[in-house]
């Protein structure tokens, strides 16, 4: 796993992992396999997706809030607004039946961050893990 990756996008890691893992559950599985277990297997990598996307939200948040910590300054600017409503209605007269079926719906969804800066000890921190990765791709070089 290479951390960059991760610390850069969490999100988009953890579901390109999964990702590859069901595509090749799905190249790897034999042709002859009967549509009921090809069904299963189709709905164990859609729950696994579901639970890959959930760990991969946690993830971007907890980014998130690591960034918060290490910045000199931090702009947010959030809007959560979902809602919806919803009616159905029957009238009978003694001739006619009438029914009536109402939705509304709204969404709204903004959500801002902007980090500026580094604080002086997340970027010492920084510079140190830079300065590791490059002493370790220097060692793997040295190795081949």
């Amino acid at each position: 796993m290479s951390y960059l990756e991760y610390a850069i996008n969490p999100v988009g890691y953890l579901i390109s992992k999964g990702l590859k893992k069901v595509v090749d559950g799905i190249t790897e599985s034999d042709s002859s396999q009967p549509l009921a277990q090809l069904a299963e297997e189709s709905r164990r990598a859609e729950i696994k997706a579901k639970a890959l996307l959930a760990q991969a939200k946690v993830e971007q948040e907890l980014a998130i809030s690591r960034r918060i910590d290490s910045a000199e300054e931090v702009e947010i600017e959030e809007y959560y607004d979902t809602s919806g409503k919803g009616g159905l209605g029957l009238e009978t007269n003694g001739e006619a039946a009438s029914l009536g079926l109402s939705g509304e719906g709204r969404r709204v969804t903004k959500r801002v961050i902007k980090f500026k800066g580094c604080a002086p000890a997340e970027r010492q921190r920084v510079v140190q893990a830079e300065d590791e990765t490059a002493a370790t791709g220097v060692q793997a070089a040295g190795q081949a």
